[in-house]
């Protein structure tokens, strides 16, 4: 599978299962079939897996930075850091609303992955 067509399918399942949780009316249905998802992955595929997300770190779709933010952090995907570093000096000059939080988040996730902090 290329890496295109695993970004793809990253994107549809997360659309699905999004569909799924708004049925079931269960908040963490998304990322726990997202965490699922991730932890059946093969060394190859985790590491595409990783470069979807620090790609969906940029996203404009929230929750694929959502969803990106909280995998990168529960399987402390340290090849994320230059994107997270990025996001972050986006957010840094960025006047939208809740920039300041996200870049909070996103120095927090900076600093838990580079030091365990």
């Amino acid at each position: 599978m290329t890496l295109d067509e695993f970004r793809q399918e990253m994107s549809a399942y997360l659309k699905a299962v999004k569909q799924e949780e708004i049925e079931l009316r269960y908040s963490s249905h998304t990322f726990v079939r997202m965490e699922r998802l991730y932890r059946k992955f093969d060394a190859e595929e985790r590491a595409m897996a990783d470069q979807v997300l620090a790609e969906w770190l940029s996203s404009d779709n929230s929750s694929e930075r959502y969803h990106a933010y909280v995998l990168i952090d529960k399987f402390r995907i340290t090849a994320a850091l230059p994107a997270l570093e990025k996001r972050a000096a986006q957010l840094a000059s960025s006047h939208e609303r809740g920039a300041s939080d996200e870049l909070e988040s996103v120095n927090h996730l900076i600093e838990y992955l580079t030091n365990g902090k």
